[in-house]
């Protein structure tokens, strides 16, 4: 979609006129594996008012965060839909929110979190832990990412402002879940409406209201005045449309039609100059393999394919600079990180031709490569994959979908090999394992109950070498089984233009709207 037919009229016109002196400006923009200069307006003091704009290649999944999969929709369910707990931008820290503190009763197994007695949500009724209550069966009735929330046995209210997490088992882990978008907090019998009808527009304790939204298209909001952050948040408004050309969306930026440019691919990232952020390594890209049917239901398939990628080729075709060759299937760079105990396969096309020589399938059909098509980066991925495979007997037909029908497709297992990327949205290593328990290991339908059991040895654990234990548990079987194939870190850019400021991104790329303010509002 374009931004606007006003703004993109006027873009065009401008496009011949810009294009080389954009090209040439790249030559300053910040070095991998620095975050980059911002180029951020300072202020003194937070200016309040004006409407940002937003661009982004990814379309939006909707309201219900259980049916959130892309960092987009996260982004965008966070400021209308708060959980109990934010992060730290620092990608290292839980902050209050909602909750103002939260401990933990190991005797008996239970987390209390107490809430701000100030919190509304935006129709003006007040947040108590009776809605925290109905949420948590909210969450635990998701059909994507409800096994996550098992654990809580009961949530008793003893008070208006006290909520008590009895757990079923010891858990140690649960702030973090608390901070995820899956774990927004909604108003007790979503206000008297039906799901369907709340989700088409929600009500919620966020800084923003939703005023109109569609799918794929343009999302409109409004400052939501009753926000329990005082004197937050600073814009006005917020409005986000989806761009698929990735040099139509920094041309917007760079001429001032747009504010911000999310999830830069780096095929494009010079274009962005000053105004460019790259943030510390904290993402994966990875292929996944169907092991519920042929070819890939056979463990010699998949170490054929794992053989056959070129992860070289991966860093030096579609991440230019700010990616490079994995360490395993989590993400790096957060708390109780382990690397797998044996090495990644290198790339060895003899070695690949020989073990899908001596597999149940050593001739294939042409098997379908799913990925989703506004991510341009995703796309050069995808055809590195496809002459890889080739090399070495496998066809691959490429797919590329929107992202609503891409992970429709993915969630459902309806695809032979799936390329994506995926990372954390809260600093602890709890996160991406939870992420791929809820996404069928990876879309990829491998052992699902043993993922499920490492994810809950992980919340259980009571120190950190324990959490490390079954961190490289989960690396070791992705390399083993190789249902989930790495194929590199990277970095998550953005870019904000120079009347942006208070813009500050957790490395994963999620950041909170109602810090952001702009000069000369």
């Amino acid at each position: 979609m374009i931004a606007s037919k006003i703004r993109s009229s006027v873009i065009r016109a401008a496009v011949a006129a810009t294009a080389c002196a954009l090209a040439l400006a790249g030559c300053s923009s910040s070095s991998p594996g620095a975050k980059g200069t911002s180029g951020a307006a300072s202020s003194a003091a937070p200016t309040a008012g004006g409407t940002l704009h937003v661009v982004r290649a990814e379309s939006f999944d909707g309201w219900d965060p259980d049916a959130s999969s892309a960092y987009s929709s996260y982004q965008t369910v966070y400021a209308v839909l708060e959980p109990l707990v934010r992060f730290g931008s620092d990608g290292r820290a839980l902050e209050p929110g909602i909750a103002t503190k939260w401990s933990y009763d190991k005797a008996a197994t239970s987390w209390t979190f107490t809430l701000r007695d100030d919190v509304t949500f935006s129709d003006g009724a007040p947040l108590t832990s009776a809605d925290v209550a109905f949420s948590a069966k909210v969450w635990a009735d998701g059909p994507n990412f409800g096994s996550l929330y098992a654990g809580i046995k009961a949530v008793k209210t003893p008070n208006p402002t006290t909520v008590v997490f009895e757990m079923a088992t010891p858990n140690t882990s649960l702030p973090v879940l608390m901070s995820w978008s899956s774990s927004a907090v909604y108003p007790k019998d979503f206000g008297g409406r039906t799901a369907k009808d709340f989700y088409a527009k929600p009500l919620g304790a966020g800084a923003f209201i939703v005023t109109d939204w569609s799918p794929g298209g343009r999302i409109t909001m409004a400052r939501n005045p009753t926000y329990y952050q005082k004197g937050r948040p600073y814009l006005d408004g917020i409005e986000i449309d989806v761009v698929s050309d990735a040099s139509e969306r920094a041309v917007l930026l760079q001429a001032g039609q747009a504010d911000i440019s999310e999830y830069v691919p780096a095929a494009t990232a010079q274009q962005y100059s000053q105004t460019l952020r790259a943030l510390p390594a904290s993402q994966v890209e990875h292929l996944s393999l169907n092991t519920t049917r042929a070819p890939f239901d056979d463990p010699a398939v998949r170490a054929a394919v794992a053989r056959a990628v070129n992860t070289k080729a991966f860093v030096a075709s579609a991440f230019r600079g700010y990616g490079t060759e994995p360490a395993g299937i989590l993400p790096p760079n957060l708390a109780n990180y382990a690397a797998p105990s044996a090495a990644l396969p290198t790339h060895d096309v003899a070695a690949a031709k020989a073990a899908l020589a001596g597999s149940k399938h050593p001739a294939p059909a042409p098997v379908e490569l799913i990925y989703d098509s506004g991510q341009s980066t995703d796309e050069l991925v995808a055809q590195v994959v496809q002459a890889n495979l080739k090399e070495v007997g496998i066809e691959v037909r490429l797919s590329g979908l929107e992202t609503g029908a891409f992970l429709d497709r993915a969630f459902a297992l309806d695809a032979d090999m799936v390329v994506w990327s995926y990372g954390a949205i809260s600093p602890d290593m709890v996160d991406p394992i939870g992420w791929a328990s809820g996404t069928g290991w990876l879309f990829t339908g491998h052992d699902p109950d043993g993922l499920a059991q490492q994810y809950s040895d992980y919340t259980a654990a009571i120190d950190d070498a324990g959490r490390e234990a079954v961190v490289r548990a989960v690396q070791d079987e992705a390399v083993t089984a190789a249902n989930a194939i790495p194929l590199a870190h990277f970095q998550v850019l953005h870019a904000a233009g120079t009347n942006v400021s208070g813009f500050e991104s957790a490395p994963w790329g999620l950041y909170y709207w109602d810090t952001v303010w702009l000069s000369g509002s």
